[in-house]
């Protein structure tokens, strides 16, 4: 049995401690890919690869954001990313032309999809581990209107609000759960018999209450057929909000979630 990411030190709450991917990604990764606000931590995700999968098996990103999950093309495993908004699949490619500097071939094992999900999944089978973060746009731009997070960020919003109806990110939180919950069944459908899907994800806080996103898309997977394999947590470092609603005194949530199904079969 593999354990997760045994090599690195934990909290005295149990959560992981991935230390800051900011210079490894100064290697990997082109400049204007390093500074878009939302990419995942680098170790985090060579971590899951590494847990979930084998060499030469096929992983699926259906929300590709910055592309982070190619990576895993450097551990032999072939990556499908797919995303809806035309700047994330610019950013995609320049971050892939980057790595096949790095690791000539490495191309040849990556697809990019510039679609909305909803018109490509399910593929019956295809997958053998799905990777991804579910989309948390509408939350952020909720956030964006605060006249002092403003000031503080130089935010733009418009590269999480690609205009189309099926976009899940611009959805109030409601449609954003009967979506999601949508999407959970497209994954469970693509993947193989015994294959994993693993999603990142982070409750939030609003109106000083936390929101339980995590729980609530466990209960949404369960319900499509997946069962619970392991739930992790890691102290994730936050975004800019989350410093600036520290500094005025109010709660925040420090630690993401790491949460594994399989497929049964």
């Amino acid at each position: 049995m593999k354990e997760f990411a045994l090599e690195y030190n934990r909290n005295e709450e149990g959560w992981i401690l991935f230390p800051s991917d900011t210079e490894y990604r100064k290697k990997m990764f082109p400049k204007e890919v390093n500074e878009h606000q939302a990419k995942a931590n680098v170790f985090l995700i060579q971590a899951i690869v590494e847990y979930v999968s084998e060499p030469l098996q096929m992983l699926l990103d259906p929300f590709g954001g910055t592309g982070t999950l190619m990576i895993a093309t450097l551990m032999s495993r072939d990556v499908t990313l797919i995303d809806i908004s035309p700047r994330y699949t610019e950013l995609q490619r320049t971050a892939l032309a980057k790595i096949e500097e790095i690791a000539p071939g490495s191309s040849d094992h990556v697809s990019i999809i510039n679609s909305p999900l909803q018109t490509i999944l399910p593929i019956p089978e295809w997958a053998d581990h799905i990777i991804f973060s579910p989309p948390y746009a509408s939350i952020m731009k909720s956030k964006g209107t605060d006249k002092l997070t403003l000031e503080k960020t130089d935010y733009k919003m418009a590269e999480y609000t690609f205009t189309s109806p099926l976009n899940i990110g611009l959805m109030n939180d409601f449609m954003w759960a009967q979506n999601m919950e949508k999407v959970y069944h497209k994954c469970y459908e693509t993947l193989k018999p015994g294959g994993t899907m693993t999603i990142i994800v982070k409750d939030h806080m609003e109106k000083r209450q936390r929101v339980g996103l995590s729980q609530a898309a466990v209960d949404a997977c369960e319900r499509v057929g997946f069962k619970l394999f392991d739930w992790q947590k890691w102290d994730a470092p936050g975004s800019v909000y989350t410093h600036i609603y520290r500094a005025r005194g109010w709660e925040v949530v420090d630690d993401e979630d790491i949460i594994v199904f399989r497929k049964g079969g």
